[in-house]
């Protein structure tokens, strides 16, 4: 009785185990956390001058690596008719990394794609001031671990201009 109950056991994980890896394989939107590959949504042609549309979502999401798409959902600051995307673990970011290496990427904003170009900020006084602004979105210290404060540390931003 106990071999048989196991062997259903066994067999309901390998099956859950295999549409796991059968739906992490075929993927296209990133989930959550878990990336994505390249995004679905329909891409807008021409140059964006306003931004500020972009007040109206929570996040974004980015598509690196245009030979072979790679795409997450970010947090961004919106200052001085500019976005910039966060990469909270700075360098230790996949995608981020992969922007270094080709700064062209899309931008996902609601269900509309945007071609752009992503700069990274290296200015002390700019990446302070958006340090400022993340802090004022989250004021109450004690809810972030000591961890936390030292990976928001490490952050590096993005300026996003369209291409």
């Amino acid at each position: 009785m106990i071999k048989k109950l196991l062997k259903w056991i066994a067999a309901g994980l390998a099956i859950s185990v295999a549409t796991l890896l059968f739906f992490y394989l075929n993927r296209s939107d990133p989930w959550s956390i878990i990336p994505g590959k390249q995004l679905s949504g329909e891409e807008v042609t021409g140059p964006i001058d306003d931004w500020s549309f972009v007040l109206q979502y929570r996040t974004v999401t980015n598509e690196v690596r245009p030979s072979d798409p790679y795409s997450v959902n970010t947090g961004y600051i919106f200052h001085d008719g500019v976005v910039y995307v966060m990469s909270g673990g700075g360098g230790e970011s996949r995608w981020a990394q992969f922007l270094l290496q080709d700064p062209n990427m899309r931008i996902r904003v609601g269900d509309k794609l945007y071609r752009v170009r992503a700069t990274r900020v290296e200015d002390p006084e700019l990446v302070s001031e958006f340090h400022r602004i993340r802090n004022a979105r989250n004021p109450d210290p004690e809810d972030r671990t000591p961890e936390d404060l030292a990976r928001e540390a490490r952050a590096w931003f993005f300026r996003i201009d369209s291409r």
